[in-house]
């Protein structure tokens, strides 16, 4: 196996979310640049957002020169929610990608229960306190999550290690 595609959730993981976006921006959060350029990968954004939305989004953040409507996933487009591996499947085939080298790095559960039905690896990023609950853990855990971070350092760190080659087992 080889890991080549990083799937991201847009709120909360790649930027964090303000209530009014569209004056405060989004910040991008810490390390999210240093994934992004590593070598020989490939991203995209699968989202509940509109494709709108998520386009202007992405433009206040400064990523226009990595996302685009080519890469960028939406509920309207794959017809559920991330809860359903459908998502995660359409933008597979759109990027021409297998699940065994795909990673999902998400804050949601449900998110996380659909990458593991597309058979991707997911990666559970919880960076907000709220989360930082052994029932939320235990919870993760009990559906197949091995990989919990709190910052996106760590999640370098796994890739790095994985880049090469990684078994999702």
């Amino acid at each position: 196996m080889f890991l080549n595609f990083i799937i991201w959730d847009f709120d909360g993981v790649l930027a964090q979310t303000s209530d009014d976006w569209a004056e405060k921006g989004y910040p991008l959060t810490d390390g999210v640049r240093e994934i992004l350029t590593l070598p020989d990968l490939k991203h995209c954004i699968t989202t509940n957002g509109t494709l709108a939305q998520t386009l202007e989004k992405i433009k206040l953040c400064g990523l226009t020169d990595i996302f685009n409507e080519q890469n960028i996933f939406t509920i309207d487009m794959a017809g559920s929610g991330k809860g359903s591996p459908d998502i995660f499947l359409l933008a597979l085939q759109k990027m021409n990608e297998l699940p065994k080298n795909a990673i999902v790095i998400d804050n949601s559960y449900t998110a996380m229960k659909g990458a593991i039905k597309a058979g991707c690896l997911p990666i559970s990023f919880l960076s907000r306190e709220r989360y930082e609950n052994s029932d939320w853990i235990k919870r993760l855990k009990n559906i197949g999550v091995k990989y919990i971070f709190y910052n996106l350092k760590d999640v370098k760190k796994l890739i790095n290690i994985n880049i090469k080659g990684f078994n999702n087992e």
